[in-house]
């Protein structure tokens, strides 16, 4: 498996509901790779959560992160806060939708979670059941 590097932004806060979750995929994530996750600024070429950005299905998510990783690029996602990016933020950063509808955004930090675990299992060979 290729050395791959994650750092996640979460600009918002994770309710106590999702806590337990997001703690299991942080922890099986960070057994498979480099991961740092904060809650600070968001750097140049992170890639953002938007309902505004590209759509991607599981299978070109995985070859996003396969590229990235091949390249030895470290790979960065944004989550926005709960009223989303400015405009600001938006136009220089690369924005990916996980659905076209709205999400929470600690919905959508479990999404993007659960579909980098998937991808690096894939990248390790491993199964991942659906």
């Amino acid at each position: 498996m290729l050395p791959v590097r994650i750092k996640l932004v979460n600009l918002g806060d994770v309710g106590k509901e999702y806590r337990a979750v997001v703690d299991f995929y942080e922890k099986r994530i960070s057994s498979m790779c480099r991961l740092h996750v904060s809650r600070g600024r968001i750097p140049g070429d992170a890639i953002l959560l938007d309902p505004r950005g590209v759509q991607m299905d599981s299978d070109e998510f995985y070859e996003m992160i396969r590229r990235k990783a091949a390249n030895g690029e470290e790979i960065i996602f944004a989550v926005g806060p709960p009223e989303g990016f400015s405009d600001e933020d938006r136009k220089d950063h690369l924005l990916l939708s996980l659905s076209r509808m709205t999400l929470r955004h600690e919905l959508a930090y479990l999404v993007l979670l659960e579909q980098i675990y998937r991808s690096l299992l894939r990248m390790k060979g491993t199964r991942y059941d659906r």
